[in-house]
């Protein structure tokens, strides 16, 4: 696959530098959209802007819709107002709200202001929603049925409006005042004889899920009842939109994407890597790195109490970067294994005593495994049997702290409505940090007879 893209690619391109410019037209048109896409992020703008232009109106627009952020602000820079409203006008309803979503304040409402009034008044009403809400991201581009409609009714209506819509695989039942009364597939449709009611067909009891519901609580729903599409309500239970199954696979990669950043203590960065300005990564990276040289304090001052420890038995230092090395990435393992689970639905916040008491044992398997390796090692270095087994010890209590203090933070942080992902590696290593010395210095002044 790889070598034809890159085969395309160079076709492309060499097309691009012989100014054959209708032969380039005619290969970009048998090419997928999203290819096209990616091939026109690596140009630079004047070659994208140009081949861009070469596209039909159709398949500009799809192409448009796959592009990143910045990349599709330079092209509507690029066009005239009617151009960028003509676009704009015919894109998707989810699209152009997550475009809007990216574009400054000033250009979305002179974009508006080129809408027609009937698309308007829809993108309106997306971007009035919360911007993680179902609302925001649904599309209302979706097949409304009658129940009593006939099979052959629904078909023909089907027909007359599919261009249009996002999706007719699932079809939508409503009451006169537009209240879901079930759904419908295509599929029955077609299979079930002609005079057969579309409320014969139905399914009476949809899964659907509300415009203020959370986006992230909205992909749950989808993947745990493996729905193409989710009919989104209102308050009033009248059908105002759908989300489809291309919606909600943008929303996990970028939930993901958000987790993982925060874990590793990023703030979310909006934009890909390699747009993103050194001053703005920097940003985003030195909230938790400021935070860990200040809670190192702690650390300092445990080394500076416990130092006449550090005085009389010098090797005790050789262990230190051992003890808060293991603390750290087992703390960091259980918080993301809980991390997902309450993320997945699999783990409730009724499970918590069960999770930390699987911690504990799986601390005391692990850290007497680790601890037999750690004291072999101050053994073999002539240490002696008693710092031996201070290393032992220390290991396994310093092992059973970490998986509880990264199984337990997860639990409080959605106790204070706070991300999960929020209780990052960074701030669990820094607290197993601090309480691991307290343990390995105290085991080391009951094994050694210390001060």
């Amino acid at each position: 696959m790889k070598d034809i893209r890159n085969k395309i690619l160079g076709s492309v391109d060499k097309l691009f530098e012989r100014k054959q410019f209708k032969s380039l037209k005619e290969l970009l048109i048998t090419m997928e959209p999203a290819d096209i896409a990616e091939i026109l992020s690596e140009k630079n703008f004047t070659e994208r802007v140009f081949i861009f232009r070469l596209l039909p109106k159709d398949l500009a627009i799809e192409v448009f819709e796959f592009l990143e952020g910045t990349i599709r602000e330079e092209l509507l820079a690029s066009f005239t107002d009617s151009e960028a409203a003509s676009i704009i006008e015919d894109m998707s309803d989810d699209d152009r709200t997550a475009l809007f979503d990216e574009l400054p304040a000033k250009t979305v409402k002179k974009l508006l202001a080129r809408l027609s009034p009937e698309e308007r008044r829809l993108a309106n009403t997306l971007l009035n929603y919360p911007p993680d809400s179902a609302g925001h991201i649904m599309t209302p581009e979706f097949v409304d049925l009658k129940e009593d409609m006939s099979s052959s009714e629904a078909l023909a209506r089907i027909r007359q409006s599919a261009a249009k819509k996002e999706t007719i695989y699932t079809l939508f039942v409503v009451d006169p005042a537009r209240k879901l009364m079930g759904t419908v597939h295509l599929e029955d449709l077609i299979l079930a004889s002609v005079d057969v009611a579309v409320k014969d067909l139905m399914d009476a009891l949809p899964v659907f899920v509300s415009t203020d519901t959370d986006q992230e609580e909205a992909a749950k729903t989808m993947s745990k009842y493996d729905l193409q599409t989710i009919p989104v309500v209102d308050r009033e239970h009248r059908l105002v939109g759908i989300l489809t199954f291309d919606d909600i696979l943008d929303i996990v990669q970028d939930e993901a994407t958000e987790d993982f950043e925060r874990m590793a203590g990023i703030s979310p960065v909006d934009e890909r890597y390699m747009e993103a300005g050194v001053f703005t990564l920097t940003r985003k990276r030195f909230t938790w790195l400021l935070v860990c040289i200040v809670t190192q304090v702690f650390s300092s001052s445990i080394l500076e109490n416990y130092s006449f420890a550090l005085e009389s038995v010098v090797a005790l230092a050789f262990f230190i970067p051992l003890l808060i090395d293991t603390g750290g990435n087992t703390g960091t393992q259980s918080a993301t294994l809980v991390i997902r689970g309450l993320t997945t639905g699999e783990i409730e916040r009724e499970d918590i005593y069960r999770v930390l008491s699987k911690e504990l044992v799986l601390g005391l398997f692990l850290g007497g495994a680790l601890g037999i390796l750690a004291s072999f090692r101050a053994w073999i270095m002539g240490t002696g049997y008693g710092l031996a087994m201070t290393v032992a010890v220390s290991v396994v209590g310093v092992v059973m702290l970490g998986n509880l203090v990264g199984a337990l933070m997860p639990f409080i942080a959605q106790k204070f409505r706070i991300d999960p992902a929020v209780m990052s590696g960074p701030f669990i290593t820094t607290v197993v940090d601090v309480i691991g010395l307290l343990i390995y210095f105290e085991v080391a002044r009951c094994f050694l007879g210390l001060g």
